[in-house]
Order: C-alpha cells, then structure tokens, then sequence
C-alpha cells in the first residue's frame, strides 16, 4: 500500500489549483507581450495583502471582496509596470533580456515598498503585519463528505481555478478581444496592419493576467499559515518551471505543468520520505531538478518547444 493520507492528496489538489492559478496568466502574459517578467511574484504577494490589510485594519471576512479588490490592485500594478518600465524600454529599442532584468528590479522595489506599506499600518494599528497569519473568511462554506472536510480555501481556489480555466478558453477563442489578444501573440506587426490596436491589446492582458494572479494571492491568505512580503516568492520557482513546461506559449500544457509539479512536491516527497526517508524539507529541491531537466531536454521554450534546440539546429544545417 502506497504511503500517501487523505491529507497529501488534499495538498496535491490544493498547490495544484493555486499553482494553475499564478502559472497560466504568466503564460499568457509572455505568449502576448514577450516580457519574462520576475515582478509575477509581487502580483500574488500584493494580492494577498489587500486580504491581509482588509481583515487587519477593517475585520473584513469577505473573500469575496477581499478577490475584487486584488484584481484591482494587482491588475493596476501589472499596468503601471507596464506604461512607465517595459513600454518606454521597448520605444527604445531595448531587448527583451534588458527589460527581464529590469522586471527584476520592479520585484526588489515592490518587495521593499511592501515592506514600507506594512510597517506604515503597523505604526498606525499595532498589527504586525509583516508576518500575518492565516485568515478565516465567513462567506465561503466548508464542505463536509463523510470523514472529508473541504474547507472554505479549498471551495475558493478550486472554484477560481476551474472558473479562470473556462474563462481563458471561452474568452480566447469567442471574443473578438480574445482573437485579436491570440494575433498580437502570434504576428504583432501583421496585427496591426490588420487594424488590431496593439496598445491596448498589451494593456489589458496586463490587467487581466496581473489581476487574476492576485485573486490567487487573495485566496491563499486562507490556506498559508503565514503571510509574508516575501509570498510570492517563495512560489516564483514553481511558476515559472510550470511555465517553462507549457513552453512559455500553450496555455494548456501549463495547466497540466501545474497539476504535475504539484504531484511531485506533495506526492513525490511523500513517497521519498517513506521510502527513503528523504526530508519533506527537499520539496522545492524537486522543482529545481524538474526545471532543469526541461531546460537541458528542450531548450529554449521548455516542453512545449517541440524538438530540443540542439536537434532543431542539427537539421536546419549549420550556418
């Protein structure tokens, strides 16, 4: 018999919606813009401290207001990057390497804002709001079925998940929007030949990948045991392994990436630590070798690149 409790599969599917959640927007956001953009993980952080700075200042226990007003706020967030760093770099002529690096530089400075936000509320409330811990929301129900509980996280990110998964697909392939969202990703300069307005394309994929991954954020204040400025990224590692694994580009590879990399961490190490007795501690030591096997194997758009580079350049013939 297999050395796995109720409780990892649980995890499994609870890691597996959140990281389904914070991976396919980032997709998304690099299949349309072409920005790898590091500030990802201050969208979800900043997402759950809208939660955190509702209940603490206002003892608000509405997830759902708490989800609307990250979309908000990280969307917003995703959006001022957008106009006054990634843009003017692309006016300028700048590579893509130089604007990653400088997504790196917008995730320092948002992290040590936080920093400054949250001590700032701790001066005026005597919250500390640093290291807040898990909140329990009152409009989202648990569900009990025989011995197993669902709780009220659990209902909200598997809700969220599935309804995000049908929104993508229904808004990408039936909406105008959508279609001309998909031709700025495939042929940007044919786009707007076409008459498709590229600007605003960009700007609300900003907005809707930036928010989205803030709802997550948002959501995850009910299952953490501890709320951080650092929360986001502590994940960064398994977002973008999940991201490489769709290949930076197929949405639905990424989603099957999430559910994955979720099976190793909870799954995986359960296995190795009963068989082994590797230390569950080893979790995020499974991704880092999962993301570096996809990039040695298929190189360089991850597992959806199709032939690895290496083979690819062979019969293209050396030049």
């Amino acid at each position: 018999m297999l050395p796995i409790d109720q409780n990892t599969i649980l995890n499994f599917l609870f890691y597996s919606f959140f990281y389904l959640l914070f991976a396919v927007p980032l997709t998304l956001s690099y299949r349309t813009t072409k920005v790898i953009n590091f500030a990802h993980a201050n969208f979800i952080t900043y997402g759950a401290y809208v939660a955190v700075f509702l209940n603490g200042l206002l003892g608000n226990k509405s997830l759902l207001l708490a989800s609307l007003l990250a979309f908000l706020v990280s969307g917003t967030l995703a959006i001022v990057s957008y106009f006054f760093v990634f843009k003017p770099l692309e006016k300028r002529g700048a590579s893509m390497s130089l604007i990653m690096i400088s997504s790196m530089g917008l995730w320092i400075m948002y992290n040590y804002l936080l920093y400054m936000l949250a001590d700032i509320a701790h001066f005026f409330s005597g919250v500390n709001f640093v290291s807040y811990g898990r909140i329990l929301y009152s409009d989202v129900p648990e569900i009990t079925i025989g011995s197993l509980r669902l709780s009220s996280g659990f209902i909200a990110v598997c809700a969220t998940a599935v309804g995000m998964s049908l929104f993508f697909y229904i808004f990408l392939n039936k909406t105008s929007l959508g279609k001309a969202m998909r031709a700025v990703a495939d042929n940007p300069v044919l786009a707007e030949i076409s008459g498709i307005q590229r600007d605003k394309v960009i700007t609300f994929t900003w907005l809707i990948t930036g928010g989205v991954v803030g709802v997550g954020g948002a959501i995850w204040t009910s299952f953490s045991g501890t709320v951080t400025p650092t929360t986001g990224d502590a994940m960064i590692l398994q977002v973008f392994t999940i991201a490489f694994i769709g290949g930076l580009v197929s949405l639905l590879r990424t989603g099957i990436g999430a559910f994955v990399i979720a099976l190793i961490e909870n799954v995986g190490i359960s296995l190795l630590n009963a068989w082994f007795g590797v230390p569950t501690s080893f979790r995020t030591f499974l991704t880092f070798v999962a993301l570096l096997v996809i990039l040695i194997a298929f190189p360089p758009l991850g597992a959806a690149g199709g032939l690895p580079f290496r083979y690819r350049k062979k019969r293209g013939g050396a030049k």
